[in-house]
């Protein structure tokens, strides 16, 4: 009887194996710095050499608000 289930145990371990996902992993928060943009490639360049992250510049601003740089990144 005990080897019985302990063979259906081992099966339900094959059949239905631990997901990675299940593991808590410790990230890295999302940090965000703004700055006027100086044009698009130069934004992704700065952020990418001052903090390692991903930098764009906002697609539509009101016309007297200059364009910005939003920088995500992780601290």
């Amino acid at each position: 009887m005990a080897k019985y289930f302990t063979l259906c145990f081992l099966l339900l371990l094959l059949v239905f194996p631990c997901d990675e996902k299940r593991v808590p992993l410790a990230e890295a928060k999302a940090c965000y710095k703004v700055w006027t943009c100086k044009g698009g490639d130069r934004c992704w360049e700065d952020c990418r050499n001052r903090f390692n992250g991903r930098g764009m510049c906002d697609l539509y601003t009101a016309p007297p608000v200059p364009k910005q740089c939003f920088c995500a990144y992780k601290c």
